[in-house]
């Protein structure tokens, strides 16, 4: 790279061919084309050390901040500073997209909040490794102006975000036209089989205005709604979007999901591609039953469900077990529609997975002793154990 020389000052003089803004407090990038040298400073330099080239797990991180680099700095004329230092980075599978600002401290540290954000900005929650092409870079400001100068050659960054430890997710709204915030947690999301950033839900979705759905992880649910804090539900990218897919976003809380129709659809939201979708079933008319229970092992008793639609084909039951218990799901309180999991007994223990779908005439499941949210849909046959804390 060329190297300007050591007196700041000659650099800034330059400014004015270069882009420049009027308030330093957002920094344009200047025009930077691949015949052109990048600017940097004799004299101002960030070292990159091995904790930033080193993969860094946030799962396992204890401290609250990674040591990225060691900034060497020398003597500023006077009237200029360096301000907004931080890291530029960008996805290398992805090298057309808009670089994310990583903000660092002189220090060179920069926090854990920092690194998950990067990786949120381009690729959702999935515990997944992600690298990225990185450069430490500030602006030198005199008066309003304001110089980009890079602090660092590129190195590699590679990020592996924590992993979820609560995977459940749910419909907040009004979905099928009666459901209050009071109890729109029943409608819990199915994970999609080899994508643990993928979630379902199937039903008629009778009600297409405003207060339709959005989208909560459980701890949102339980910690930010009751402070009115919106800023983490998943939402549309588009206002009023009534499309059969698009783009998801956090923080829209007016941005619902809207079904294309007021039909039967499974509603898919990828956390991992930040995308969502509408399918409608083929079926319109699915098989409608005036009971589903958990069928008991046991002693061939049931515990009956509530549904928690009007078209009775989701429901619900908070239960306790008070001992391991072996048990199917069964309509109309009849042997005609069973439904279980897996070709033996107790291959599905619901305190280890806690979402399946089952299917007709098969095998018990096994549910620990403790206190469960019970769902089922007797659609799609998903199952689910959310243990109560």
């Amino acid at each position: 790279m060329k190297k300007i020389l050591s007196l700041l000052m000659l650099v800034i003089a330059g400014w004015s061919l270069t882009a420049c803004d009027e308030s330093h407090n957002d920094y344009p990038m200047p025009p930077v084309y691949p015949q052109e040298p990048v600017i940097t400073v004799d004299g101002f330099q960030a070292a990159v050390s091995a904790a930033a080239t080193t993969p860094i797990d946030l799962g396992v991180m204890t401290e609250d901040a990674v040591k990225m680099f060691t900034l060497t700095t020398g003597t500023l004329p006077s009237g200029i500073t360096f301000e907004n230092l931080r890291i530029e980075a960008r996805p290398v599978d992805k090298p057309k997209s808009q670089p994310h600002d990583v903000m660092a401290t002189e220090d060179g540290n920069v926090t854990k909040e920092e690194l998950t954000n990067l990786v949120y900005a381009f690729y959702g929650k999935k515990a997944t490794e992600r690298t990225f092409t990185a450069q430490v870079l500030a602006n030198a400001v005199h008066d309003k102006e304001a110089q980009l100068i890079y602090l660092s050659d590129p190195f590699t960054i590679r990020i592996t975000p924590e992993k979820l430890e609560d995977p459940y997710y749910y419909l907040f709204g009004k979905a099928t036209g009666n459901v209050t915030a009071d109890n729109a947690y029943k409608y819990v999301m199915t994970p999609i089989e080899g994508n643990d950033m993928a979630f379902s839900y199937t039903t008629k979705y009778t009600a297409r205005t405003a207060g339709d759905i959005l989208v909560w992880n459980i701890s949102y649910w339980k910690n930010d709604y009751p402070k009115k804090d919106f800023s983490k539900v998943y939402a549309t990218e588009t206002k009023n979007d009534k499309s059969i897919n698009g783009n998801v976003v956090q923080g829209n809380k007016d941005n619902f999901f809207i079904a294309p129709t007021a039909e039967y659809y499974t509603f898919t939201i990828d956390l991992e591609a930040l995308t969502f979708k509408w399918e409608k079933l083929e079926n319109q008319n699915p098989t409608t039953y005036t009971s589903i229970a958990m069928l008991l092992a046991s002693d061939n008793s049931e515990i009956e469900l509530t549904a928690v639609d009007p078209t009775k084909h989701n429901w619900y039951y908070r239960h306790t077990f008070a001992s391991d218990t072996d048990l199917k799901f069964r309509a109309n309180h009849s042997d005609d529609m069973v439904w279980g999991y897996g070709e033996n007994d107790k291959e599905w223990n619901a305190g280890i997975d806690w979402a399946k779908i089952c299917t007709k005439d098969k095998k018990n499941i096994t549910v620990p002793a403790g206190t469960y949210d019970v769902y089922f849909c007797d659609i799609t046959g998903a199952a689910h154990f959310v243990p109560v804390e």
